[in-house]
């Protein structure tokens, strides 16, 4: 019999947010979280959720308690995971209240920024889970009463976890359950020493998830390149002229789907409106409706035309088979 892996823990805190991230984590199924908790899946096996909000079995002082082991190292090793932005708890107490809090112990309100600095140097990896978290995302949308920030700029820049990782975004408003169970389960292997870093991009994306525009691998790019555009939503055309940001912006959710490889926006009849990006919700990426930047638009226009004149004029040249 295989040797089992040793276990390793996932405390996921939450921010300012509506919690749609936890939703739509329990609807992932490539792979569910059932088959994570239970093992299903050897490599990703023995992962103990040791703090959920949402969904832990403990509650009330017991269930804080495990932020301490954490913080005593106790919980060694784990992944940190946040979900929802972190408002300026500053701002608050100027007015003698606060913004976000964990629960209480002891009689005392614990705040996520006392536990985000507490567990700052003891984590083996920190992943951002959806837009708020990452980038601020609606939370920190204009004008921004509460001081809302991702973790990506709460931490720095330039913030290395036990493991030498930055903060690993994984942006969407929410992120799909697939994509967040993927990362998660990566960064599992990358903690066990099981597999190298993943390569991200300029923002700490994965590219594995955040390689592709949108508007590459939309189901409408067909009609794109037959210059057919959508007036009216409901019709099945490129949706370019009625609000879509797909060419602005990085999500498999059109290839892949949202859950269980349905849904998405382009594909269920919403024009993309930019979630997955930094300063998502505000401009260019609002008003949702409203075209996008035009500079694309025209390098792709001029791109196509020039590959389409070279594969004309390559009809002439003779294929040795």
């Amino acid at each position: 019999m295989a040797e089992k892996l040793a276990p390793i823990n996932l405390i996921w805190l939450q921010g300012s947010g509506c919690t749609g991230d936890t939703v739509a984590l329990i609807s992932a199924r490539e792979p569910s979280l059932v088959d994570v908790m239970t093992g299903v899946l050897p490599e990703v096996e023995g992962i103990n959720i040791a703090f959920h909000p949402t969904i832990m079995v403990p509650h009330g002082e017991h269930a804080v308690s495990a932020l301490d082991d954490a913080k005593a190292g106790k919980l060694d090793p784990f992944v940190l995971v946040l979900e929802g932005a972190i408002p300026d708890e500053k701002i608050a107490k100027r007015t003698g209240g606060f913004f976000c809090a964990i629960g209480d112990k002891d009689g005392k309100i614990v705040l996520l920024t006392e536990v985000l600095d507490s567990l700052k140097d003891k984590a083996a990896a920190v992943v951002a889970v959806g837009t708020c978290a990452a980038y601020g995302g609606p939370s920190a949308g204009d004008p921004n009463p509460t001081g809302c920030m991702g973790l990506y700029d709460y931490y720095g820049r330039s913030y290395r976890s036990k493991l030498g990782l930055p903060v690993i975004n994984i942006p969407g408003c929410p992120s799909p359950g697939d994509s967040t169970l993927k990362a998660l389960a990566y960064m599992v292997l990358v903690a066990r020493g099981m597999a190298a870093v993943p390569e991200l991009d300029e923002y700490n994306r994965p590219l594995f998830l955040f390689g592709e525009l949108a508007h590459h691998i939309c189901p409408r790019a067909g009609y794109l390149a037959d210059g057919k555009f959508a007036h009216h939503y409901g019709e099945p055309y490129c949706m370019g002229l009625i609000g879509c940001k797909g060419p602005i912006v990085h999500c498999r959710v059109p290839k892949y789907g949202f859950a269980n490889g349905y849904g998405g926006c382009p594909s269920t009849g919403s024009p993309c409106i930019g979630c997955t990006e930094p300063g998502f919700p505000d401009k260019p990426f609002s008003p949702f409706l409203q075209k996008s930047p035009i500079t694309p638009w025209v390098k792709e226009g001029i791109l196509d035309n020039i590959g389409k004149v070279r594969a004309t004029l390559h009809r002439f040249v003779k294929r040795s088979i």
